[in-house]
C-alpha cells in the first residue's frame, strides 16, 4: 500500500493523517490530527473527534474494552474523548497486545512493565503519548474560567508572563504546562504553584518551554514541547 505520507514527515507535526482501521471485515478511514515521535522511542498523537459515540465504539478493539466502557455515560462528549484516547492507543501500538489497569490515582496505565501512558483530552480532541519512560502530556480549550483559579496555581514570577491582566490564553497556556509536569512526576500532594515554575517564556504557536519541577531535595530542569491552535493548546514532555 501507497504511503500517504514521506517518510521524512514522521518526526514532524502532521496536520491530517489517515490511517485505517478493521471493522467487521471493513476497511474504514479515520482522521489522526497530529502524530510526532519523541525521545526514547516514544509517540504522542492527537485525535480530532468527528465521529458518534457508536462510530467510535465499533472501531474499538477487544483488548482496549474495558470493563464498563461500552456502556455509555452520561456525558456523551466525555464518552467519545474516551473511546477515541483508547483507539489512539491501538494506532500508537498495533501490534502489542494492549491491556489498561488502573493505578491507585485511578489514572488509566498499560499494563506493561516498559511502558508509560499518559491520556488527556477536551472538548472534541484527545491525546495520548507513549514512551519507555514517563511522560506527560495535556491538551485545553482555552477559557476565560481559567482566571478564577489562577491564584491557585501561578507562582509570584509568573505573573509578568501575561501580556496584560485580561490574558486568559497565557494563563491556560501555564496551567496546561504544569498538568503535564504533573502527569510526568506522578508525585501525590505536587503544590502546581511552588513546586512546578515556568521559566520565561515567549508564546508562540508551538516551542519549547522549560520548567523547574522541585520535589525536595532535587530541583529538575524539564523541557516541553507544545503547540496551539485556534483555541486549543497541548503540551507534552
Amino acid at each position: 500500500m501507497q504511503s500517504l505520507c514521506p517518510v521524512k514527515c514522521a518526526r514532524r507535526f502532521v496536520r491530517m493523517y489517515w490511517f485505517f482501521f478493521m471493522n467487521f471485515g471493513e476497511i474504514t478511514t479515520m482522521p489522526l490530527f497530529l502524530r510526532q515521535d519523541i525521545l526514547n522511542n516514544g509517540q504522542m498523537a492527537v485525535w480530532h473527534i468527528t465521529e458518534s459515540a457508536e462510530e467510535l465504539l465499533n472501531l474499538l478493539p477487544e483488548s482496549l474494552q474495558e470493563e464498563g466502557l461500552r456502556i455509555p455515560i452520561k456525558n456523551e462528549q466525555l464518552f467519545k474523548q474516551r473511546l477515541a484516547s483508547r483507539l489512539l492507543i491501538a494506532q500508537l501500538l498495533p501490534q502489542v497486545s494492549i491491556l489498561l489497569g488502573k493505578q491507585g490515582d485511578k489514572r488509566t496505565h498499560l499494563i506493561s512493565p516498559h511502558l508509560q501512558l499518559s491520556i488527556s483530552h477536551a472538548g472534541d480532541y484527545a491525546a495520548v503519548i507513549i514512551s519507555s519512560f514517563p511522560v506527560g502530556i495535556d491538551i485545553e480549550v482555552m477559557h476565560p474560567r481559567i482566571q478564577k483559579i489562577a491564584s491557585r496555581f501561578m507562582h509570584h514570577t509568573e505573573w509578568e508572563y501575561l501580556q496584560h491582566p485580561e490574558d486568559f490564553k497565557t494563563l491556560m497556556f501555564i496551567w496546561s504546562v504544569k498538568e503535564a509536569v504533573f502527569k510526568m512526576a506522578n508525585v501525590s500532594g505536587l503544590d502546581f504553584q511552588t513546586q512546578i515554575l515556568c521559566k520565561p517564556f515567549s508564546l508562540k504557536d508551538e516551542g519549547l518551554i522549560e520548567v523547574e519541577l522541585h520535589t525536595s531535595p532535587e530541583v529538575r530542569l524539564l523541557q516541553l514541547t507544545y503547540r496551539i491552535w485556534g483555541d486549543v493548546v497541548l503540551v507534552f514532555v
